[in-house]
């Protein structure tokens, strides 16, 4: 099985491709329009074309008869400007200004949220001159508010025209994934159209894109250096950053990508790998305001392996518009081997995340060693877990727990012996202890429960976590519950159901512990108990003073009458939006499991940024993380009868 991480490379393009053209090989050839950033000229509407760069777009598909053509589309801020060559030498127009005389076409197709597109059409009409003025015509309707200018050019014609973007109501929103075509009609006589020529046959939806200026550095930076197709795999338009105008988020074969005329001043744009080798892996692409600030997070699910054996993730990113997006929630939630497959539900409303049990198959709790995913990265709810649904909200600058649900675990059948790829176990020693539940009002044991709160003086809160399984002594379970920053066990069966055990995990606040659940780990017939955790410290001045998370897995378990850790590692640290992820497996060893540390990946960290020293050897009572670059490798850690060492 594949290991995965979250993992984004931010760069940045500044425009500065030229205006060549990019064909598509079709019956009829299509031309996509590159459209030309106006903003800092002084545009003068008179036919003489001064302001615009000499290479037109040619009209290369023949619809009727045969007529050389070209032209551009330019913007800016407040309008849309055409210009139009065409070999007609003689204007036929009458004050009706219909379909059967000389006129140019700008079709022109605007997305919504949804990726429909509403399409326009504006007619261009030249004048006659000293007889009819010219005229622009959108949707059949005249265009008080736009500019026309025909004037004569050796051998033809020349259109020049100005329509603000106000004309079209999409425009107020979306100016980012543009369609567009540009036709010429020449007539010889009212109602008599000879020749039609255009850069596209195509209409509407159907239509090329009209690339605008970061389009154009997206296109010439990433996707024709590396053979990608402009029609990108998915795709959503919404506002995620900037004004209140659309940004493009797109996917192209591996990569995310944002580009709007809000994201960094429509000069820009941003891409990441997302880790994935074609569409098939890309489950979910969305948008969703998730921390309620009127802009949209992008969430992503993607599956990471191969048809085989993969897992599955939900990633959400923030954009800022001065840095790489963030990865604001990461959740594991589906599973996939010869072995099984776990495939959780997720929902999305209201800012909510809601992870919820699904479906699952063929896994055993007692065989199960799959390995966890990386820190910062939520696991997969398991069939053998006590919750049913986990929901997240906004808070403190990411997605964070927010409620849950419990269940019973209902475990389905586990395959047949030699039904699967893995050959059948051979028992041998105690059987494993039961999967962690909730307690029932029988195991709850209140006052056991309140002489802990008391002695503690921890007040009335509800513990976080909460599950009931075997950890210690006669086969009767023990309630396991997190309260506050401390683990507590107590039970009928233990200390004569008259008292408890706890042990504090040394965090700085309730909810840096993270996650908690029970699991056989060194075949004693016992559970054990696995939390995850970040330790907080204060970076230097040199590092800007920030926060540094040291994610860390801690394994504890009840010798005697004391709860003692037996294992505790550095499995990530982060700082800011850059971080290391460490991967944890745990594989069959001659008795129980044993536990492997395995380097993981750099996200916005290299090797030669990377501000700290390579930890060779345990730091705070953790052992070290295993740096993608650094010497320690992989490592294995074995149970000695008293804890995990190597």
């Amino acid at each position: 099985m594949p290991n995965y991480v979250v993992a984004l490379k931010y760069t940045v393009t500044l425009c500065a491709v030229g205006l060549a053209l990019l064909t598509t090989a079709t019956a009829l050839a299509d031309v996509v329009i590159q459209a030309e950033p106006m903003h800092d000229k002084k545009m003068r509407i008179d036919g003489l074309l001064r302001e615009w760069p000499g290479q037109f777009a040619s009209f290369k598909s023949t619809l009727k008869g045969s007529l050389k053509a070209s032209g551009l589309v330019g913007y800016d801020d407040k309008d849309v400007y055409v210009a139009i060559k065409a070999a007609d030498d003689k204007i036929v127009r009458t004050r009706g200004a219909g379909d059967g005389e000389d006129h140019a076409t700008l079709s022109l197709a605007f997305p919504n949220t949804g990726g429909r597109y509403t399409a326009y059409e504006i007619e261009l009409y030249p004048g006659d001159p000293g007889k009819l003025p010219g005229v622009v015509k959108v949707n059949g309707r005249v265009s008080k508010a736009a500019k026309l200018v025909e004037a004569p050019e050796e051998g033809g014609l020349v259109i020049e025209a100005k329509i603000p973007w106000t004309e079209f109501s999409q425009a107020a929103l979306a100016r980012v994934g543009l369609k567009a075509a540009l036709k010429y009609s020449d007539a010889k006589a009212p109602g008599a159209v000879k020749n039609v020529v255009a850069t596209s046959a195509k209409t509407g939806a159907g239509m090329p894109y009209m690339p605008l200026e970061g389009e154009q550095a997206l296109r010439g930076a990433l996707l024709k250096p590396r053979g990608l197709s402009d029609r990108p795999t998915r795709q959503v338009f919404g506002n995620v950053v900037g004004d209140s105008q659309y940004e493009w988020v797109a996917v192209y074969g591996q990569y995310l990508c944002v580009v709007g005329p809000g994201y960094r001043a429509g000069k820009e744009f941003y891409y990441g790998e997302l880790n994935i080798t074609g569409g098939k892996q890309l489950t979910r692409l969305e948008l969703s305001d998730l921390d309620g600030d009127g802009k949209k997070e992008v969430l992503v699910q993607k599956h990471l392996g191969g048809e085989d054996g993969y897992r599955e993730v939900l990633l959400a990113f923030k954009l800022d518009p001065k840095d790489a997006p963030t990865v604001v929630f990461a959740h594991e939630v589906g599973i996939v081997t010869e072995e099984g497959s776990i495939k959780n539900k997720v929902s999305i409303a209201g800012g909510t995340i809601t992870i919820e049990q699904g479906t699952s198959e063929g896994f055993d709790p007692a065989t199960y060693d799959e390995p966890l995913p990386g820190e910062g990265v939520e696991s997969a709810l398991f069939p053998w877990d006590t919750v049913k649904s986990r929901s997240f909200e906004w808070k403190d600058g990411r997605m964070a727990p927010s409620d849950e649900t419990a269940w019973k675990p209902k475990l389905g059948k586990p395959r047949a012996a030699g039904s699967a790829a893995r050959p059948a176990a051979v028992p041998s020693g105690p059987p494993p202890p039961p999967v962690p539940r909730p307690p029932t009002s029988e195991e709850l044991l209140d006052r056991v429960y309140a002489l802990y709160k008391k002695d503690r003086g921890v007040g009335g809160a509800k513990p976080r976590f909460d599950f009931v399984t075997d950890v210690v002594g006669d086969s009767q379970t023990e309630r396991v519950l997190v309260h506050g920053k401390d683990i507590v066990v107590f039970g009928k069966g233990f200390r004569e159901g008259q008292s408890y055990t706890f042990i504090n995990v040394g965090v700085k606040e309730d909810k840096d512990i993270l996650h908690a659940t029970a699991r056989y780990l060194t075949g004693d017939g016992k559970a054990e108990i696995l939390v995850r955790g970040i330790l907080k410290a204060k970076a230097s001045k040199e590092l800007g003073g920030d926060t540094i998370d040291r994610y860390a897995l801690f394994i504890y378990q009840v010798s005697g009458e004391k709860l003692v850790r037996i294992f505790g590692a550095e499995t990530g640290r982060a700082l800011g939006s850059q971080r290391i992820l460490g991967t944890v497996a745990f594989a069959p060893a001659k008795r129980g499991l044993s536990i492997e540390l395995r380097p993981g990946r750099a996200v916005g960290w290299t090797e030669k940024d990377y501000p700290f020293p390579e930890d060779t050897t345990p730091a705070g009572g953790l052992e070290p993380l295993a740096l993608p670059w650094g010497s320690l490798g992989a490592r294995m850690y074995m149970f000695n009868g008293s804890s995990y060492g190597q």
